[in-house]
């Protein structure tokens, strides 16, 4: 008897041979279709042995844990930093350990949500655990998209704050800009907390409807009182160095837009915890896809 289920979000070897398998079943399947191979992935593998025990230790199966941690959220918590991520698990009894991996990769195979995690051409690392008690085996997938490595050291160090306090009226939407970039959008009236990257340069724009149009306070009927507010936080020193390609920086819970750079570049910088994190994102020509995220609280 045995049980599937299937999430879609974001180099070691193997702990065991069965687990191994898993991975080399999952390669086969993947080259047959002219797709490349997986790499383990040891803080995938960490994510995924930790689910699988909890699972089989709280005797439940699912994405999400009774924690209402789901895949990303326990990936996040062991370190990966990359967005795209995915899950299968699968569930066995009665079978002897050699046929489990064979038996998980049939199963995945012939349930279209797992087939698409095994087969999605962005995802370049997996980590797999299988973890048996007594009768029952499970085994977890934990699939990561990893597109370049930025190689990201983080220390803690104190870091400026900048907040921009703005109220006032606008006769619509008013677009907040830093650098030549949309930051944020303020609908009317305006009253309003920015917590800005450092150093950022900010200027207005109205939206009417289809355009942005660059304006200064007290033209255009934008009327505005700002003050920036500043202090001392714990932070974050970020040291990145990025590869040859076209890169965006960004902030915040969500990501909101800092500034474009180009690699190879190594970067510096001193962030305060409370921006949350910073975004890393590929740049081709007007698109951009968040491909990491790095946490700026300890």
């Amino acid at each position: 008897m045995w049980f599937l289920g299937l999430l879609l979000c974001g180099g070691a070897l193997a702990q065991t041979a069965l687990e191994l398998e898993v991975l080399q079943r999952t390669n086969q399947v993947r080259q047959e279709r002219g797709l490349r191979p997986l790499q383990w992935d040891a803080l995938a593998y960490k994510a995924a042995l930790g689910h699988a025990q909890d699972m089989q230790e709280r005797n439940f199966f699912a994405h999400q844990n009774p924690d209402g941690l789901g895949a990303a959220e326990r990936m996040r918590a062991v370190g990966v930093l990359e967005v795209m991520v995915g899950e299968n698990l699968a569930s066995f009894e009665g079978y002897p350990d050699p046929e489990i991996p064979q038996r998980a990769l049939v199963g995945w195979m012939n349930s279209p949500g797992h087939r698409a995690n095994l087969l999605k051409p962005e995802f370049t690392h997996l980590g797999v655990a299988l973890v048996r008690q007594g009768r029952r085996v499970v085994v977890v997938q934990n699939f990561i998209g990893r597109p370049f490595d930025p190689q990201v050291r983080l220390t803690p160090a104190q870091a400026e704050r900048t907040v921009l306090v703005l109220s006032g009226s606008a006769p619509g939407t008013v677009g907040v800009f830093v650098g030549n970039n949309l930051y944020a959008r303020l609908n009317p009236p305006i009253q309003a907390r920015l917590e800005l990257p450092p150093s950022a340069e900010v200027s207005f724009a109205l939206f009417d409807g289809q355009t942005w149009w660059a304006t200064q306070n007290g033209q255009r009927g934008l009327r505005l009182e700002q003050t920036l507010e500043r202090s001392a936080v714990p932070g974050q020193r970020v040291v990145l160095q990025l590869p040859a390609g076209s890169f965006t920086l960004a902030v915040g819970a969500q990501p909101r837009f800092w500034q474009n750079l180009s690699g190879p570049v190594r970067l510096e910088l001193t962030l305060p915890s409370t921006l949350e994190a910073l975004w890393l994102g590929l740049r081709q020509g007007n698109r951009i896809s968040y491909s990491h995220r790095i946490p700026l609280k300890p």
